[in-house]
């Protein structure tokens, strides 16, 4: 098989760089993936690399399982050895199973998950004194989070991100950081740290990797922090063959710590480096694509790349401005059972900038009795007795977890109250030692209260009995075992209704299943909890599923054949925190790049003025996203000549029209031309387009009774700014009914109003 007969020119040049660094810049459905899998088979089928000094790296297991089956399919069944395809954390935790006890750890260490963690956060925050009203443990474990993805130590947290409260988050986050250490743990920021301090302290090992993996490929480099930066810059000391992809354009991951300047500054960073572009996408229409380039151009941090696309012009983008949430929702989902009546097989996906947006989408596909899938939604292995039989397995092979112990210590309850366990914690930290040890103290002590006594010993037997057998049996045998040694099954039934009990106990079972495909693939216990511990929700999406319902951050790297990308609206997306920052608004119309950009064959975006969210006045109207302003009008279906939109009862486009009538653009007003442009140059936008409307339609009533009509946001000099609901003659006159952000609901007579279009 040719491999390189398969590629673009663009494509081709980049599998075949030879030495040294380079910077793959792959637009969005440009087939990045096919570049980094393509180059990996190119390597090896050409003697230039022998497997097992290929490194390549990505973010989630299920974009790692899909390189790693295409590199098979490229190379076929017979190989002498396998390249190391992996994301970041489970390379990290690879190496750190090997290297850890350089540093003071045992190999044996647990990983906390976000729950673990925010557990530790709270037993923290007891500790110190500091209430959770004011120190919310998810906002504080966010700010540990965000520091360490920056690699701040908590020494330096307060004078790299000043604030009121920065001095005692520098000393949580310091007690955190203790408590892990103590516990043998570490959270996921700690996987990425560790490897650097032990890459950067030991160079025999720096070198060791370094000249083991001579060639290191990156998927999705606009989504690196600062330590994964920092680790391949410590495993490329020895050779400078690092070969990166990415999209500056679809840098979303600001909040988890994630920095542009990662691939902004790449050719600086690493000199010499090569730089290709990959511009022709083969995902979308021509129409998707030019929606999707016109508002990520007003961007300033950002490279430029001229996508373009062979695939078929496609239907012009339908627009929804909804009198209701509930409202869009109906819209949407009658759209989609539409869709899906014409083509059951095609794949929709309704994303959003927010979870809570996703309860009215929900219900009205209940009602309407359409399948759907919520990405987002509890994952497999974060299920409550999932997590409980698991934090079982990490105390019988890491008793220093203290977390994990807590857990189980009275799950299910076997008489071991919370005074008793308080009088555990408080002697485990007056000692400075782990809360198993203070357990083996209080089980022996005769003193302690006879009930509590004897539930103690009880259960410090049980943990020895089953870490006596641990090295003799298999995973799933240890699981087996805790499952009828707690009589965990017997709870569930006495705790839950039926249905739910039985559910809950049929997922221990399919975890038991898992141990076991696990010990058949040659796992250790260890390599069990550690993929347990890394999994994600996306690694569970049903590829199967014909609706799905997701943030737009979670759909980043999926596509489907129709979108619908909802809540398109100022205040909600872009977010309006995002408002005072230019950076934080390139990154949500980045955000809103990549969500059409999911969209093969159509597009639907949808807002309402009258969503009730926190933080907004609840009778005061929102307005339609700004980016709406930066798309090519001509592309657009679904609003009026003014600018705005139609409502869902009265948009004049349906589904059975043909892709001429859908595509065609609305007609301009004849008139003067908007100030400063030239007669002969239309409106490119819909922010150009208002202008020019506005500008020929200046004078008089008449004038104004074309430009006032239904979704047009106006300003009245007493009442402020709002939004025209109705429209209806009244005698000689026409009447007004317009929803004032301030007073609410008001009528007014359209020739007296004197109100200034917006």
């Amino acid at each position: 098989m040719d491999l390189l007969s398969r590629l673009n020119l663009e494509q081709q040049a980049a599998v075949e760089h030879g030495k040294g660094p380079a910077l793959i810049l792959a637009g969005a459905g440009s087939g990045k993936t096919r570049v980094i899998t393509y180059r990996i088979a190119y390597l090896i089928r050409n003697a230039a690399s022998r497997p097992e000094n290929i490194l390549a790296v990505t973010f989630t297991n299920k974009a790692a399982d899909e390189m790693r089956q295409r590199v098979h399919g490229l190379l076929g069944p017979v190989r002498p050895a396998e390249p190391l395809i992996s994301t970041f954390h489970s390379f990290c935790v690879r190496l750190l199973r090997r290297e850890i006890h350089r540093i003071g750890y045992k190999p044996d260490f647990s990983i906390y998950d976000s729950d673990d963690q925010r557990r530790l956060v709270k037993r923290v925050l007891q500790e110190l004194g500091k209430p959770q009203s004011v120190f919310q443990p998810g906002r504080t474990l966010s700010r540990i989070s965000y520091a360490k993805s920056h690699s701040v130590p908590p020494a330096s947290y307060a004078g790299q991100f000043p604030a009121v409260d920065a001095e005692d988050i520098s000393l949580i986050y310091s007690r955190y950081n203790a408590r892990l250490r103590s516990a043998n743990s570490l959270d996921f920021d700690d996987l990425l740290l560790k490897a650097v301090e032990i890459l950067h302290s030991f160079p025999e090992r720096r070198d060791r990797y370094s000249d083991q993996f001579r060639y290191i490929l990156v998927d999705e480099y606009q989504d690196t922090n600062v330590p994964q930066y920092n680790l391949l810059r410590l495993l490329t000391s020895r050779h400078d063959n690092l070969f990166v992809v990415g999209d500056e354009d679809q840098s979303i991951y600001k909040f988890r710590g994630a920095t542009i300047r990662n691939i902004l500054s790449f050719e600086r960073d690493f000199p010499g480096a090569r730089i290709i572009k990959l511009e022709q996408n083969y995902r979308s229409t021509k129409t998707i694509l030019d929606v999707a380039s016109a508002v990520v151009r007003n961007n300033t941090e950002r490279k430029e790349k001229a996508l373009w696309t062979r695939n078929r012009p496609g239907e012009a983008a339908t627009c929804c401005r909804a009198l209701s949430p509930r409202k869009e929702a109906a819209w949407v989902v009658g759209r989609i059972g539409s869709l899906l009546e014409d083509n059951p097989d095609l794949r929709l996906a309704i994303l959003y900038r927010a979870n809570f947006l996703s309860r009215n989408f929900e219900d009205v596909l209940l009602e309407r009795g359409i399948p759907y899938a919520v990405v987002g939604s509890v994952a497999f292995f974060g299920r409550m007795e999932i997590k409980d039989m698991l934090a079982y397995l990490r105390v019988i092979f890491n008793p220093e977890d203290d977390v994990a112990l807590l857990r189980i210590i009275n799950t299910p309850a076997r008489g071991i109250g919370a005074t008793t366990v308080e009088l555990l914690t408080r002697a485990a930290l007056d000692k400075g030692i782990p809360v198993s040890r203070v357990l083996g103290e209080f089980a022996g002590d005769a003193q302690l209260a006879g009930r509590s006594h004897r539930a103690l010993r009880r259960f410090r037997q049980q943990l020895e009995a089953w870490m006596a057998e641990r090295d003799g049996a298999g995973v799933a045998d240890v699981l087996r075992g805790v499952l009828e040694g707690t009589a965990y099954a017997d709870m569930l039934r006495r705790q839950e209704s039926s249905p739910e009990a039985e559910s809950r106990i049929a997922n221990i079972e399919e975890l038991v299943r898992a141990a076991e495909e696990a010990e058949e693939r040659g796992e250790t216990v260890f390599e069990f909890l550690d993929r347990a511990s890394l999994a994600s929700e996306l690694d569970h999406l049903d590829p199967k599923a014909r609706v799905s319902l997701m943030t737009v951050h979670s759909a980043k790297g999926l596509e489907f054949d129709v979108v619908f990308l909802a809540g398109m609206e100022e205040g909600l997306f872009p977010h309006a925190l995002s408002s005072s920052s230019t950076e934080e608004l390139e990154e949500e119309r980045r955000l809103c790049y990549v969500g059409i950009t999911r969209a093969k064959e159509r597009l639907f975006l949808s807002w309402t003025p009258f969503r009730r969210t926190f933080g907004r006045d609840l009778d005061g109207p929102a307005s339609p996203s700004r980016f709406f302003d930066e798309m090519p009008f001509q592309l657009l279906q679904g609003w009026d000549a003014a600018g705005g939109f139609l409502e869902e009862d009265e948009e004049e486009y349906e589904d059975g029209q043909s892709d001429q009538e859908a595509e065609a653009p609305v007609p301009l007003k004849s008139g003067r031309p908007a100030a400063g442009r030239d007669t002969q140059d239309p409106p490119r936008n819909m922010q150009e387009l208002r202008a020019y409307i506005q500008t020929t339609q200046a004078a008089g009533s008449a004038a104004g009774g074309r430009a006032l009509r239904p979704g047009v946001r106006v300003r009245h000099a007493q009442f402020g700014d709002g939004i025209i609901l109705k429209r209806e003659r009244s005698g000689n006159d026409f009447k007004l009914t317009i929803t004032f952000s301030r007073v609410g609901k008001k009528t007014l007579i359209e020739r007296y109003a004197r109100l200034k279009v917006l």
